[in-house]
């Protein structure tokens, strides 16, 4: 009776996931989605093979009670390559994100491209006023910790890691551990 319960709640997840991918113009192929996620893609949205993206507690529980969420604002670039996998974590792309391939980003991580609002208060109650955006780009083989931040204008490194719980801000170069909020230099690879 299990077997037939986790069959059909699988199931239901990808009709749901490739319907989600249909209505937004984006092609649901070679890519694996345990549980539902979140997804809104106003943009471009380019992903290679094998990958991985977990949307549920029962996918990958230490990112908690938590789920994938992906939005692509108009004229916003999401860029994934082959063999990442990302954990129960938000992705909001204003204008360009790249997640180079054998990346993994844990449970309940955050990338962001933009500051969402101004940070001038004047500014802010403007109506139709946004934040400031920078491209975020992971390289190759890097390693983002659970409940890690990486906010715009983020460069983490070739086969870098990002401790736990860390906030990013800026360039993570090749080959470090970076940890802390701020993050900040532990030690090489």
């Amino acid at each position: 009776m299990f077997r037939l319960i986790r069959f059909l709640r699988e199931k239901y997840f990808f009709m749901c996931n490739s319907l989600s991918f249909f209505l937004m113009g984006v092609e649901f192929k070679e890519i694996t989605i345990n549980g539902s996620i979140f997804f809104r893609c106003y943009g471009s949205f380019k992903y290679g093979k094998n990958v991985i993206i977990n949307s549920t507690f029962a996918a990958n529980p230490i990112g908690g009670n938590t789920f994938c969420s992906i939005v692509i604002c108009k004229g916003g670039e999401l860029n994934i390559g082959d063999n990442v996998g990302i954990s129960n974590s938000a992705i909001y792309c204003t204008q360009d994100i790249t997640i180079m391939d054998d990346s993994l980003i844990g449970g309940d991580c955050k990338i962001y491209d933009t500051d969402f609002h101004p940070l001038d208060t004047k500014a802010r109650l403007q109506k139709n006023n946004k934040g400031k955006s920078k491209p975020v780009l992971i390289k190759s083989g890097a390693f983002i910790g659970t409940g890690s931040i990486i906010l715009k204008g983020t460069v983490v490194g070739e086969n870098s890691i990002v401790g736990a719980g860390s906030v990013v801000t800026g360039i993570i170069p090749d080959n470090e551990i970076w940890a802390g909020n701020p993050a900040k230099f532990v030690r090489k690879v």
